[in-house]
């Protein structure tokens, strides 16, 4: 193998692994950005301003030429089954917040890569080498001692126990669509699904629990403060962030995929003591650590 291949193979494996870090950091962040925009408005009518003007902002690049949006030819379950099973996921997951507790919730939503890769293993037929199985399983762990050390306790409903394991069950899932889908549609094709999905969702829920009353809809949008941060919500932590990860996903295994998903814990974390001013302790970076060597060895040479 020539000089030049070698730089294009090491190319077509780094560009995704830099696209999914810059998308989860956006991630990471997005909580900020999340808790400024719920000071003036519901968490339905955030997701709902968030996701329908990303939308309009696709819709208005695809009518201008700039990107492609096509059906034909295409297996459309697949795009289906990977944007309809977004806003379950978002359901499940912020009302079993809501009916458990903040350090429960963190260590069930810590499992998610491995039971994505449980899921890939069955239903895609990867197979990841042993060092990977046993790698993966370090983000896990560095999650759940930073949100042990980190959160409060509460009471845990039977219902909360429920909704969060089903929020991981349909997050396993929406990883297989992803990666189904992207042999057929492009990052830019299954993001635009995703937001029309989700702005379809969360407006219809917004407009039933607001009984139709647009003026109390609308009324966030006077404030400065809460424009901002649906900008940032809109374009940065929507579009841009789900292109970068929606691409690597068409790129990467499964495996790779899931463990790349815990970079948000250690932003949101980091993040909310240097915006927030929150304390942090040894635990933070022994969590971190241990993610950050999770990821480095799962993701070293092969997929």
């Amino acid at each position: 193998m020539n000089s030049h291949s070698i730089f294009q193979t090491h190319r077509k494996q780094t560009i995704p692994v830099i696209c999914i870090c810059v998308g989860q950091v956006i991630w990471g962040f997005s909580y900020l950005f999340t808790r400024v925009a719920q000071r003036w408005a519901s968490p339905d009518i955030v997701l709902s301003m968030r996701f329908l003007a990303a939308s309009l902002i696709m819709t208005v690049l695809i009518w201008c030429g700039k990107a492609n949006f096509s059906l034909k030819g295409k297996k459309i379950r697949l795009l289906l089954g990977f944007a309809l099973l977004e806003p379950p996921y978002y359901f499940f997951e912020s009302y079993g917040v809501y009916y458990s507790n903040a350090t429960f919730a963190g260590t069930v939503m810590a499992f998610a890569p491995v039971i994505s890769i449980v899921a890939a293993m069955m239903f895609l037929g990867e197979r990841p080498s042993k060092r990977q199985k046993v790698f993966c399983l370090l983000p896990t762990a560095g999650v759940v001692i930073m949100t042990a050390a980190g959160s409060s306790m509460g009471i845990i409903k039977p219902l909360g126990v429920i909704f969060l394991f089903a929020s991981q069950l349909v997050a396993a899932a929406v990883k297989l669509f992803n990666k189904k889908s992207s042999v057929e549609f492009s990052a830019f094709e299954r993001t635009y699904a995703l937001m029309i999905s989700n702005a379809i969702f969360f407006t219809i829920k917004s407009m039933i629990d607001l009984r139709g009353n647009l003026q109390t809809y609308f009324e966030p949008l006077k404030n400065s403060e809460y424009l901002v941060a649906l900008v940032m919500l809109c374009v940065f932590c929507g579009i841009v962030a789900n292109l970068l990860v929606n691409y690597a996903c068409g790129m990467m295994s499964v495996t790779k995929i899931s463990t790349f998903s815990t970079i948000a814990t250690i932003c949101s974390a980091f993040g909310g003591v240097l915006l927030l001013h929150e304390p942090i302790t040894w635990v933070t970076f022994l969590g971190s650590t241990l993610i950050i060597i999770g990821i480095w060895q799962v993701t070293k040479n092969s997929a």
